[in-house]
């Protein structure tokens, strides 16, 4: 019995590290080191194509811990507090993964600013996700039900005030560097999510406890205001 047990628990595992969750293509056009994006302030919107009236930006990636972006417009450089770029129909959508946050980005003629996108508009970004709220941990713990042989991903969406930085999954390698909320699983176990495994007050853990149940619950679909038809310049 142990020997059959131990053979399907196998089999789950390598299931779960055989099929990857992988982000669409949409989220992955990402704005890398060095490269030009422009915005186009009568149309207020982004893209690739440089307009003789837009703003043209050179994006850099700041030297040092963290990894965040900077935004060169001629001889002014902007911090945008955001670690991943990527344009989206016309839009710059930018993601903190220190905050785990995702935000709408426009230029004002004189700085960003940044919108934060709520839970249903990240979903519609990442359909196939089932989104975790901070908030929604009691005591730093959460418990959620996870279908048993089948792969599920879900992110850590943070609506709090919480930061965390250099934060990752205690003996869990994630599959995506850039979205470090995302994790995946096919079988029940429990996650922390904690700074450098610590346990200081200081830098409070997340626990996560996976459930498993036999009968999947589906993502259900919300309108959002980033419409994939409204802005079709995207690249």
């Amino acid at each position: 019995m142990k020997k059959i047990l131990f053979t399907i628990l196998s089999l789950i595992m390598a299931s779960s590290i055989s099929f990857a969750y992988t982000a669409n293509p949409n989220v992955l056009n990402s704005i890398n080191d060095n490269q030009i994006v422009d915005y186009n302030p009568n149309t207020k919107i982004w893209s690739r194509n440089l307009g003789l009236k837009d703003y043209v930006f050179t994006k850099h990636v700041s030297v040092g811990t963290g990894s965040f972006s900077e935004y060169v417009y001629k001889d002014t450089q902007y911090d945008i507090n955001s670690t991943y770029e990527f344009l989206f129909y016309g839009k710059l959508i930018g993601y903190n993964a220190h905050l785990l946050k995702f935000f709408d980005f426009t230029f004002n003629g004189k700085d960003f600013e940044a919108k934060e996108l709520t839970k249903e508009q990240v979903q519609f970004l990442f359909p196939d996700i089932k989104i975790i709220m901070v908030s929604d941990f009691k005591d730093n713990e959460i418990t959620i039900e996870s279908p048993i042989f089948r792969k599920r991903a879900y992110m850590i969406l943070n609506d709090t005030d919480r930061d965390f930085y250099k934060y990752q999954f205690e003996y869990y390698k994630a599959n995506d560097n850039v979205f470090k909320g995302i994790f995946e699983t096919s079988f029940p176990r429990v996650l922390i999510y904690s700074h450098f495994k610590s346990r200081d007050e200081l830098f409070p853990i997340l626990k996560i406890n996976i459930k498993p149940i036999l009968k999947e619950t589906e993502i259900s679909e919300k309108e959002t205001d980033i419409d994939e038809n409204e802005s079709p310049e995207a690249n």
